[in-house]
């Protein structure tokens, strides 16, 4: 005769699958998170030397304004989202004509589906489409923003640094690595460093600097300069 499994045995079994599927499926979902935060550092990482290569040849870093725009202007056709705006525009200083990069990278924590990042409220930050550039000497007098909106902030653009990049990270919230204190505290709160210890998925933008400190001159708006951990008067 023929005894197949008691209702109580598949139950078991049942049960024990969903164990290990709870302990597997976070552990899954945690390594992707971290796979992804590799990739930004790496992005950064070959966009540093770019940039670093770039003012080496030009006596300038590029400038926050997008070169395939006019009038000029922060953002221009994006290179992943044709028909739309977007800040990976002003990459094409790395990839044209001299190619630094052979093309913009893609923050990976911008999703296919929302194609922007989210801005510090939780909504869509439109034209967010990959890592937020911005060097100090555009918002500067003479500087490429400093043209179209002639508010003295260098430094203050890119916490403190002559340049910086910033990735939105796990909770896929750009808030351009925090700044002023006009930028609001759920701004700034957002754009503290990201930090693993703080869980996998947490609050922080991933920010790498370079250039060393940049001048700055505002006193009503302190940036945290990332060179010298210390706010920048």
């Amino acid at each position: 005769m023929k005894r197949g499994f008691t209702l109580i045995e598949l139950l078991i079994v049942v049960a024990i699958i969903a164990i290990l599927a709870a302990i597997a499926i976070p552990n899954f979902l945690e390594a992707q998170v971290r796979s992804k935060v590799s990739r930004a550092k790496a992005d950064m990482r070959s966009c540093s030397v770019a940039i670093e290569s770039y003012a080496v040849d030009n006596k300038h870093y590029p400038p926050i304004v997008a070169p395939n725009r006019i009038p000029p202007s922060i953002s221009g056709p994006s290179c992943f989202q044709p028909g739309t705006l977007g800040i990976s525009s002003r990459f094409i200083w790395l990839t044209t004509p001299q190619p630094y990069i052979t093309s913009a990278f893609r923050d990976p924590f911008i999703s296919d589906a929302v194609k922007f990042a989210y801005g510090p409220n939780g909504v869509i930050l439109p034209e967010y489409d990959t890592y937020d550039y911005v060097d100090a000497y555009s918002g500067m007098p003479g500087g490429a923003l400093y043209k179209i909106s002639p508010t003295f902030r260098g430094g203050a653009l890119c916490s403190g640094a002559q340049w910086h990049i910033v990735s939105a990270g796990p909770d896929k919230r750009n808030c351009y690595g925090g700044g002023q204190v006009d930028y609001g505290p759920i701004t700034n709160w957002g754009g503290c460093d990201y930090d693993p210890t703080n869980g996998t998925i947490s609050a922080g933008d991933i920010v790498r600097i370079g250039g060393g400190p940049a001048p700055y001159r505002d006193t009503l708006r302190p940036a945290w300069d990332r060179v010298l951990n210390k706010k920048n008067f």
